[in-house]
């Protein structure tokens, strides 16, 4: 029975008591058959005597055998802890069944190969078996590692009292000395020495701490849900940064701490104390692993200023495209950080340099993959500086595009023309590239015109034959993308060259990859410069020279002005002023996202997403070049002609007014219509409310949308310092069953949200769960008639003359009437004992012998399990029985026994 209740409803009861709204009644039998698949079932809400009473509203059911994992979820949900201690216990719950997780695909794999593998299955069954074996030990080791938490997120008074305990010793202490061995002035290491090695490590010189920098981590903390391939990034050091604090003079600066986000983790590295240009030393916290789940995921990196007691003020961030890295290659980068990436005018606040490497297990399928749609990722924290710190590092200064802000609407008025600007340079320059045969696409070390050449040629096609534009018009777009690649791969830095559209058509053609990718420091950098500053002089020139023509212009109006009439100034300012501007500005902004949308295809920005672009109108280009392209456009212009114009148009016209002249059926088809489409929004709408109930529920309750597209106006690109180098196992090559994790926050499924593969694991536990019960239920109702004889007392004889009648007629085996006879006897004679207070022993006893055959036949119930009943039942007065027989759990037993 499950009851709706309203609470509190003040219009109808004012004492605030519990309103019945309605109710349903399911049984077991039914749930199991119909509804126990998870699906969403609506049930009409019934009064209290289960009867429709108008229309009382529905109420929506989910239904799904509950697993182990279910039980010992809802056990940690329920137990009387603080929420932090709850959100702790799921925490480790969650990663504990991961780890179990990882082991039984694993397994699932193997056994997969040895059962394609005849010929090795001895081999492939050793293999499984030891991998098991490691499972069992290895997963309890995983269930105990380390559970990271992020900076900002510790106990503030914790870091309180450490602050003013080195602000204390700080006063005592030195943070230099001079060595005369050397003759070299060293400096305390921050935030604290090797706990290795304290004398070698307390104080180093400049050149040291540089180079032991770069030497690899000691400690790693993994994080996300994906399992596409891995990004390993190390923070190294931050440059030249503005001091965000007071007191300047008395050595009191910027107490750094950098956070990192993609996909769905979030991480942060420790902080160092009073340092504009700080280095982050191998034993401390600054490097992490990001399991990703898309390859064209972005990482986003900020730097900030650790504050007690207030918000954490931002002091620059950075986005960084992963799909321009190669695999097996290490990358020291280099960045500018900016306060925004979405406006005109931002500011420079400093560098960071961080070491990255990505590590895809297939790339043919990771490519593939990046067709699918990208789903919205969120990240959850638990307080609201570090909420703040997240967004700051996803969206940067100006996170709110939505109001009206003077800043944001004069950047996006300058985007746009600044689009114009670069649109007319483009287009300018492609014509007179094309027109005059210039050099444009490098064969060795010549450029040759092949673009004109081809211009032509499809030009002359066109004008010889013209039904072929449509084939051609689909091949210009590929066409397009391909040379906007071709520039960018003729860049003078490769910092600013994408991947070729040959090296994904390779990659997933089956070829392996080129080599390992191998960039200098200040490689290219004097002629990407140069290259930089043309580009820059040119667009200067065009703006000038557009300026000019905009004054002369100005000055021809003035001087033809031929209105002579007063002019009326209006001098009232509407109250709904920026509200209005507001509307402008949203309506500006979602423009300006589908130009940004254009310009990172373009660009080849997103470059995945531009190879597949270019390779389905490619192949759509080509196959159409086969079709019978006159016929098509003939029958084409007489099917819309002649089927959508003609005067047989009336006829129809009448037929669509009279099946909708009545008003009641259009209102009555709009509202069919609409309550379609308010099902599937409030089924949206919940989905999202569980999921947000469950996040913050596991991880915090302040949500943060990760950004699945980069649509900025600035992009980030590595500074001439980066260097890419061939990776070899000593660097970067974490043992991952060490490092500490944080949960994975991406979760999917219906009732209890969880993360992918371990929700698909536990619907598999759910449905043979399922089965089971089934075939349970299936043979307790087999019983059925059996259970309602048992259960009849000898004070029913009227209900035990009937059921046997029930019997009689239900049973598909033919039985005499003296069978049926012999019952309702026995029946009569149990009366009768009852009612004279003779002994039950010998009434039950012959009323089971005389049934014996009958009830062999129609149940299936073994001889000795009658006997056992009849035994148990001998045990007992005649005024007991109808007790006992009403006890139905204890005729279960005695009939299972």
């Amino acid at each position: 029975l499950v009851m709706a209740k309203q609470q509190g409803v003040q219009m109808i009861d004012r004492t605030n008591r519990s309103i019945l709204l309605g109710s349903v009644q399911l049984d077991y039998a039914t749930i199991l058959s119909q509804w126990c698949d998870e699906k969403r079932v609506e049930f009409p809400l019934m009064n209290e005597v289960n009867e429709e009473e108008g229309f009382r509203g529905t109420l929506a059911l989910r239904f799904r055998i509950a697993t182990k994992s279910d039980i010992e979820f809802t056990h940690t949900l329920n137990s009387k802890k603080t929420k932090k201690k709850i959100r702790e216990g799921s925490k480790r719950h969650l990663f504990a069944e991961e780890a179990v997780t990882k082991a039984v695909l694993k397994d699932r794999q193997l056994a997969s190969d040895s059962a394609h593998d005849d010929t090795e299955s001895e081999q492939s069954q050793s293999k499984r078996h030891l991998f098991l074996e490691e499972a069992k030990t290895k997963t309890t080791a995983m269930t105990d590692r380390q559970l990271g938490i992020l900076t900002t997120e510790e106990d503030e008074t914790i870091v309180a009292g450490s602050s003013v305990l080195n602000a204390i010793s700080s006063t005592f202490r030195r943070n230099s000395c001079f060595d005369r061995n050397t003759g070299l002035t060293k400096f305390r290491v921050k935030p604290n020495p090797d706990p290795k090695q304290i004398e070698a490590t307390t104080f180093m010189s400049d050149h040291e701490i540089k180079n032991e920098t770069r030497q690899p981590s000691q400690f790693w903390c993994e994080v996300g849900s994906g399992n596409m391939g891995k990004v390993y990034l190390e923070v190294l050091s931050c440059h030249d940064l503005p001091n965000m604090d007071l007191g300047e003079n008395w050595g009191n600066l910027t107490d750094a701490f950098v956070t990192a986000v993609c996909e769905d983790g979030v991480v942060q590295t420790a902080i160092i104390d009073d340092e504009l240009s700080p280095r982050w030393m191998p034993w401390v916290k600054r490097a992490f692993c990001f399991n990703i789940k898309h390859m064209t995921s972005m990482l986003y990196f900020a730097v900030f200023d650790y504050d007690l007691g207030f918000a954490h003020e931002p002091i620059g961030r950075v986005a960084v495209n992963l799909s321009h890295f190669k695999q097996d290659t290490v990358y020291t980068l280099k960045y500018n950080i900016y306060n925004a990436a979405n406006v005109t005018e931002r500011t420079n606040n400093g560098a960071i340099t961080v070491r990255l490497r990505v590590e895809v297990r297939n790339e043919k399928a990771a490519y593939i993959a990046a067709l699918q749609p990208r789903p919205k990722t969120y990240v959850n924290v638990e307080k609201e500086k570090t909420f703040r710190v997240v967004r700051y590092t996803c969206f940067g200064e100006y996170d709110n595009e939505e109001d009206f802000d003077v800043t944001i609407m004069r950047s996006y008025v300058n985007e746009i023309f600044g689009y114009r600007r670069m649109l007319n340079y483009t287009v300018n320059n492609s014509i007179k590239s094309l027109m005059f045969w210039r050099g444009q696409v490098r064969v060795f070390v010549v450029m040759l015109p092949l673009h004109s050449l081809l211009f032509f040629c499809v030009g002359a096609i066109i004008v010889e034959r013209p039904y072929m534009f449509p084939s051609l018009l689909l091949l210009s777009v590929p066409w397009i993308l391909l040379a906007r690649n071709r520039i960018s791969r003729q860049h003078p830095s490769p910092w600013r060259r994408c991947p070729s559209f040959m090296h994904y058509l390779r990659t997933l053609l089956g070829a392996s990859p080129k080599g390992r990718e191998r960039i200098d420091a200040y490689e290219g950098w004097e002629k990407a410069e140069e290259y930089e500053e043309n580009i820059k002089k040119q667009l200067e020139e065009k703006q000038e020279f557009a300026e000019k023509m905009a004054e002369k212009l100005q000055r021809l109006q003035e001087l033809g002005d031929d209105n002579i009439w007063t002019q009326v100034a209006g001098n009232v300012i509407p109250m709904d002023v920026f509200v209005r501007l507001g509307r402008y500005q949203t309506i500006m902004g979602g423009i300006l996202k589908k130009m940004r949308m254009v310009k990172i295809i373009l660009s080849w920005e997103d470059s995945i997403l531009a190879f597949w672009i270019t390779a389905v109108f490619l192949v759509i280009g080509l196959v159409s070049l086969l079709f019978p392209w006159p016929l098509i456009l003939t029958w084409t212009g007489r099917t819309i002609i002649w089927g959508l114009f003609g005067p047989h148009m009336k006829i129809v016209d009448y037929i669509l007014t009279s099946k909708y002249k009545s008003t009641d059926n259009k209102v009555e088809t709009s509202i069919i219509f609409f309550d379609r489409k308010e099902k599937l929004a409030r089924m949206r709408r919940e989905e999202a409310v569980k999921l947000k109930a469950a996040k913050c529920l596991r991880f915090g309750k302040f949500i943060t949308l990760v950004p699945s597209f980069n649509l900025v106006r600035h992009y980030d690109h590595p500074l001439p310092e980066s260097t890419a180098r061939p990776w070899r196992k000593i660097l970067m090559a974490p043992d991952l069953d060490e490092a500490s994790w944080l949960p994975h926050q991406q979760l999917c499924g219906t009732i209890i949200p969880r993360p992918e593969n371990l929700a698909m694991l536990n619907k598999e536990e759910s449905e043979r769960e399922k089965i089971q019960i089934k075939e349970q239920v299936q043979s307790l109702l087999k019983k059925e008639n059996f259970y309602e004889l048992s259960r009849t007392s000898a004070n029913n004889r009227s209900t035990v003359m009937e059921r046997s009648m029930v019997m009689k007629q239900s049973d598909n085996k033919a039985h005499t009437e003296t069978e049926y006879a012999v019952v309702i006897e026995q029946s009569n004679v149990e009366y009768k004992s009852d009612k004279d207070g003779v002994d039950g022993s010998a009434i039950t006893s012959s009323f089971f012998e005389s049934k014996t055959e009958w009830l062999l036949s129609k149940n299936g119930v073994t001889e000795e399990g009658l006997e056992i009943i009849a035994h148990s039942l001998s045990l007992t007065e005649v005024g007991e029985i109808s007790a006992i027989f009403q006890a139905s759990e204890t005729m279960n037993i005695a009939f299972y026994r």
